[in-house]
């Protein structure tokens, strides 16, 4: 009740009114942000979801039937095409299939959309407020990624509440953390950017590595056989060997572009391959919560590339992540074929353990998770 009266004073101070919370039989309830950014979830005069400022707290309504979510006036809440911002407006309606997650270590169910983990992207408005958008938005740039926690919760939440997808758990026995553990996120490295922009076709080429050293983190130096499985750790880091022949990109594919990328893959488990293993991930919530993930640490290039070593990158269930780009192919004046290789190494207790696809020429399969060096368009 103190509670109530301080939100209902401070947004009677604001000049806002309190909109009352949707009453129901159903699974009603308010989010809160958890990840670099934390804070409740708030709606503005027009509709707009966001983290921070002084508009009033959100209320939102899940039917689980339809998969749908209104706020406290009924209007329908989606995320869709072209800006991915997560927003309510009366009559409008999108195609953002929502659900709930079971609860994780923290005791708390979080927010899912069209049968992905749950990411959410905070991008920052000012200094104090953050707009909210899905992981299909384009320009990431500034933006971290969040997961929204229901708080207050009805309950036929608990009943809502799905197993979730298996990628949101805690599976590997490296890393294993509890959320309670690392609720005060570290400082972050240099999150990842870059200075050129990259679209990728689809369509276009792509290279997986010829070859992998596996080792341990502690030891510089140490390596083991080649194989295709893969293991980022604390204790094990892998090298990614890859052989560019003068003729990639084809200029069919990309133009008059000079530019190629790192892209790394991680499909949900559900869409790979029959017979390929489902991969082995730290979490969702370890990654967010301990800004935690990889590093890129180009260690021979014979072109010579810029590359910044030492950013942190965040790879998601359902996503392909732009590690960075560098000039290739006969366009940028390469016209011998090239090695590069990538050490790559766990930033806070990340851990990914996997099969890398493509590596070599009887690879049983040929596409699934990994890292490819990819044209740009």
């Amino acid at each position: 009740m103190n509670s109530f009266v301080q939100t209902l004073l401070f947004t009677t101070a604001a000049g806002a009114a309190l909109r009352p919370r949707q009453t129901n039989d159903g699974c009603c309830f308010q989010l809160a942000s958890v990840g670099m950014v934390n804070g409740t979830v708030l709606e503005d005069h027009v509709g707009d979801l966001l983290l921070g400022g002084t508009f009033q707290q959100g209320g939102f309504c899940l039917d689980k039937t339809n998969q749908t979510i209104k706020d406290s006036l009924g209007h329908n809440c989606f995320m869709r095409a072209p800006d991915y911002q997560f927003e309510c407006y009366q009559g409008a309606v999108g195609t953002t299939a929502f659900d709930i997650a079971s609860p994780k270590a923290d005791g708390k169910s979080y927010l899912t959309y069209d049968n992905s983990p749950g990411v959410f992207y905070a991008c920052p408005i000012d200094s104090e407020s953050y707009d909210i958008y899905s992981s299909d938005k384009a320009d990431k740039s500034g933006c971290v990624p969040v997961s929204l926690a229901l708080l207050d919760e009805t309950a036929a939440c608990s009943a809502t509440a799905t197993a979730g997808n298996s990628t949101l758990s805690t599976r590997s026995k490296t890393a294993r953390r509890t959320a309670r553990q690392m609720a005060s996120p570290t400082r972050p490295l240099r999150r990842q950017s870059s200075s050129k922009t990259c679209s990728i076709n689809p369509s276009a080429p792509s290279l997986a590595p010829f070859q992998l050293s596996h080792g341990n983190s502690s030891v510089p130096n140490s390596s083991n056989e080649t194989s295709a499985e893969v293991i980022i750790s604390r204790n094990y880091s892998a090298v990614f060997d890859y052989a560019i022949p003068d003729t990639f990109p084809p200029t069919n594919s990309t133009g008059e572009s000079s530019l190629c990328a790192l892209q790394f893959r991680m499909p949900v488990c559900t869409s790979l391959p029959k017979g390929y293993p489902c991969y082995s991930f730290s979490g969702l919530e370890q990654e967010v919560l301990a800004n935690s993930g990889m590093t890129f640490h180009l260690v021979d290039d014979d072109g010579n590339a810029p590359w910044n070593s030492t950013e942190l990158h965040q790879v998601f269930p359902g996503e392909n992540t732009i590690i960075g780009t560098f000039e290739c192919g006969q366009v940028a004046g390469y016209g011998e074929s090239r090695k590069m290789s990538w050490h790559v190494s766990s930033v806070r207790d990340f851990a990914l353990e996997f099969l890398q696809a493509g590596v070599g020429q009887s690879a049983q399969f040929q596409d699934g998770v990994g890292a490819w060096i990819v044209p740009c368009q």
